[in-house]
């Protein structure tokens, strides 16, 4: 029990591995089927869009085959120090996500959904400090 009379977690509780790999493997699913569908984006001809349709395409790739490779370390156990993801990983994926509503206001969203860009942009910025903060947190604990 801890000083708050709540009973303290494990410092390294983890989902049981059948749990780990049922999700490792739906997850690779989806993530191969996102990844055809960029790979379609790069070799199918648009005439709307013939730059920037590869472009994107080539982009989500690559996140879904960083995606994919999580998804084996899943599978597989294969872990490293502080978890799936390093504290820089985690950095960069943090403000991906403050960046989504700056995308927003440029792009007019703000104007046509109001209330729900507000109740997303909250939650982006939460994310992103609940990554910052988990990052630092790996940082602090593998030195």
């Amino acid at each position: 029990m801890s000083d708050s009379g709540l009973p303290s977690e494990p410092e390294n509780a983890t989902l049981p591995r059948w749990v780990q790999i049922l999700a490792g493997l739906f997850l690779l699913a989806v993530s191969l089927a996102c990844l055809a569908g960029s790979v379609t984006l790069i070799f199918d001809p648009n005439d709307k869009a013939p730059v920037l349709r590869p472009i994107v395409g080539a982009v989500m790739s690559i996140a879904c085959a960083w995606l994919i490779e999580k998804c084996i370390r899943l599978v597989f156990g294969i872990r490293t120090k502080g978890g799936l993801m390093a504290p820089r990983a985690l950095r960069i994926i943090a403000w991906l996500f403050l960046l989504l509503p700056v995308g927003g206001v440029f792009s007019g969203y703000f104007l046509t959904h109001t209330i729900a860009a507000v109740i997303q942009t909250v939650a982006y910025i939460s994310v992103f400090f609940g990554l910052h903060r988990l990052a630092a947190f790996r940082e602090a604990n593998d030195a």
